[in-house]
């Protein structure tokens, strides 16, 4: 890029005129005090030695289905290729 083209570009005037923002004043701070308080919540679990919550009969049994079905589909499709192919 020339010296004339730089002078002649609209991109380049837009460029002058952008400011630079900063955040609100009192957000930063509301976000500041949310960060604050979710690390002393964590400090506190550590040292306190947190119990793991429960697990589910859904978590533990939801997964065990859907592998069950994947392993019944994939059975299919195997059987399938081999009647079609004839193995």
């Amino acid at each position: 890029m020339n010296e004339h083209e730089v002078r002649g570009d609209r991109g380049m005037d837009t460029l002058s005129i952008l400011t630079t923002h900063a955040p609100d004043q009192d957000r930063a701070a509301l976000g500041r005090a949310h960060c604050h308080a979710a690390l002393r919540k964590r400090d506190r679990r550590q040292r306190v030695g947190r119990v793991p919550p429960r697990v589910s009969w859904r978590r533990a049994v939801e997964p065990a289905i859907v592998g069950a079905l994947c392993a019944v589909y994939l059975f299919e499709v195997l059987s399938r290729a081999l009647q079609l192919y004839r193995f």
